[in-house]
């Protein structure tokens, strides 16, 4: 085969691979969309298809059950979660700052409509099937991970006392998320708006540190 000919194979490759990209997306975004208008249990497989505009074969040929679907609508959570919502530890930087991007970051996060729209979709499955909540997420939230090796690193500069990492972690984000998340979730409560999230995520980070911050070099 010619440099040429190779060029044009790969070219052909290339293409019907973002078409396959772009179709499993579609199916995704149409799986999300089922679940939210029907629930779990009672969205089909066909449905999404229709949805989606593909056949069921296309559907199946990417995900082979609906189970399949609800783990990779996980993973897309967990995935757009990972990548919204930076927080790296900055030792030459005051806590305060680093913590209120932080909240900032996680207050945004949970207000996109494609965020609620997954949570809701995972609430009511897990509602019904705890364990398999616990299986999927494990011990610990993205969040609250991400924000106990800050406090791990903060710690070893003696800028925040000892104390228990994990509950300090899941109190700041339950904070949050009681604001953020669970009214919206269960009384479809409006997202607070601009004034309403600097009030709530400078009420949070001062309780925080006047809590955990060790004073002088917080």
């Amino acid at each position: 085969m010619s440099s040429a000919e190779q060029s044009t194979a790969s070219l052909a490759v290339a293409g019907i691979d973002k078409l396959t990209d772009r179709k499993r997306a579609d199916i995704l975004d149409a799986a999300i969309t089922c679940f939210s208008e029907n629930g779990f249990d009672n969205a089909s497989m066909d449905a999404i298809a229709s949805q989606a505009n593909v056949s069921k074969r296309t559907v199946y040929n990417h995900f082979s059950s609906k189970d399949t679907l609800f783990m990779a609508i996980v993973n897309k959570l967990k995935e757009n979660a990972t990548l919204a919502v930076p927080l790296v530890y900055k030792g030459d930087e005051s806590l305060a700052p680093q913590l209120t991007r932080f909240c900032h970051g996680v207050i945004e996060f949970h207000c996109q409509s494609e965020s609620r729209a997954l949570a809701r979709i995972l609430v009511s499955r897990f509602i019904r099937s705890p364990q398999l909540g616990h299986e999927m997420f494990g011990n610990g939230k993205i969040f609250e991970l991400r924000l106990s090796h800050w406090i791990v690193s903060a710690q070893a500069d003696e800028r925040l006392v000892s104390f228990d990492i994990a509950l300090g972690a899941k109190q700041l984000i339950a904070m949050l998320e009681g604001f953020c998340v669970w009214p919206q979730l269960m009384l479809n409560a409006p997202n607070p708006n601009e004034a309403q999230r600097q009030k709530i995520v400078e009420s949070i980070v001062t309780m925080f540190l006047n809590t955990y911050g060790a004073a002088a070099k917080a």
